[in-house]
């Protein structure tokens, strides 16, 4: 979420323009309360809040990749 001379969501917003389709996780040590009140997160974002373990993670990518491909229609 913030980054050295960008933050997360300014470079989100960024790759969303650029990829209508992608998906995005967030990273961050903030508490919910903090990132629900910036209203960064959407449809198309999720947050895994640190620290997390590496079984935390591959559960939320795996997540954000199932919930990506039941908006999208079937690619040929």
């Amino acid at each position: 979420m913030i980054l050295p001379g960008k933050s997360g969501t300014d470079l989100a917003e960024i790759l969303m323009q650029s990829r209508p389709e992608i998906r995005l996780l967030y990273t961050s040590g903030y508490t919910d309360d903090f990132v629900s009140q910036q209203e960064v997160l959407s449809r198309r974002t999720s947050l895994l809040e640190k620290p997390f373990s590496l079984e935390s993670l591959l559960g939320k990518v795996r997540e954000v990749l199932d919930a990506g491909s039941a908006r999208e229609p079937a690619r040929k």
